[in-house]
């Protein structure tokens, strides 16, 4: 489903022959549109501003939704084969995640209990857990199997209302197996109604045979990994775990302004663990994103 400018239809409308559209949905109780928006992100009283309509109607035409309103309005105007009632329901946009690690190999449902008992983040990972765990799942898996774990989580995701996926790359940590998963996250794109966005983040931390030489690691990411990603169009983001012990903000910085000169726009997980200054550093790179913040002042 996708929108066009729809015709708000709340001026009288002279009499004329009913337009035939695919789909009427009638009658909801509230339909959200979120119309009086200026296409920006909302802040403050914004946030409350939904556009709701009650008993409201919406017409579809092609895929495009192409007039909303309350629905003796959009009845009176459009005609369907298909009619679906709303009553006592909500109609409202698709949720739009924008930040998920969609595609991957292997589980870590162990790892909870140890959380559970007192086992920090970082611990885990230092130990090999955590994302190193499944950094070696997912080298294993082929670029098939990885699109087909994500699509079964897609379908989940639309079951539960989103319509919009950020993907993250990140647990291949070599070039060929981010290549891979990139490849598969395109795959799942094309083949599933969900729309999925990707984002290259092959630093999401220094993988094991990196380990005393995490500078290495950056000079492969920047030379090496981000090159050969934009020049086939895998991605349109570049992400970068910047958190003590991880990577720092030189090696942040390094990677994004890489990233920018090959056309990925940067986004950064910042200030998740600790404050480093991850905040600052996105909004000095004119980062499209700044995620976690759990520590930023």
């Amino acid at each position: 489903m996708s929108w066009r400018k729809a015709v708000p239809l709340n001026k009288p409308v002279k009499p004329r022959a009913r337009e035939k559209v695919n789909l009427l949905i009638v009658n909801a109780d509230e339909l959200v549109t979120l119309g009086g928006g200026n296409q920006k992100p909302r802040v403050g009283k914004q946030m409350g501003e939904l556009g709701i309509i009650r008993n409201g109607g919406l017409a579809i035409k092609d895929g495009v939704i192409v007039a909303v309103g309350k629905t003796p309005e959009v009845t009176k105007v459009y005609r369907a084969e298909t009619i679906l009632s709303a009553n006592g329901k909500t109609v409202l946009p698709g949720f739009v995640d924008p930040h998920t690690h969609l595609v991957f190999a292997g589980s870590r449902e162990d790892e909870f209990q140890m959380r559970v008992e007192g086992a920090s983040y970082m611990e885990i990972l230092s130990a090999g857990g955590g994302i190193l765990k499944t950094v070696k799942e997912t080298r294993k898996a082929s670029a098939e199997k990885l699109a087909d774990l994500g699509i079964k989580t897609l379908d989940i995701m639309l079951e539960h209302g989103t319509t919009t996926v950020e993907a993250k790359s990140g647990y291949g940590l070599t070039t060929k197996d981010e290549m891979k998963i990139l490849e598969a996250t395109r795959r799942m794109n094309q083949l599933h109604c969900v729309n999925v966005v990707s984002t290259f983040m092959g630093a999401h931390t220094v993988p094991s045979e990196f380990k005393d030489n995490p500078n290495g690691y950056v000079s492969l990411v920047v030379n090496d990994m981000i090159p050969k990603i934009a020049e086939k169009g895998l991605a349109e983001f570049c992400d970068v775990f910047c958190e003590r012990n991880v990577f720092n903000l030189e090696q942040t910085r390094r990677i994004l302004v890489a990233g920018k000169n090959h056309g990925l726009k940067p986004k950064v997980h910042a200030d998740e663990m600790s404050m480093l200054g991850g905040a600052e550093l996105a909004a000095d790179v004119s980062a499209i994103s700044a995620e976690h913040l759990l520590f930023s002042s």
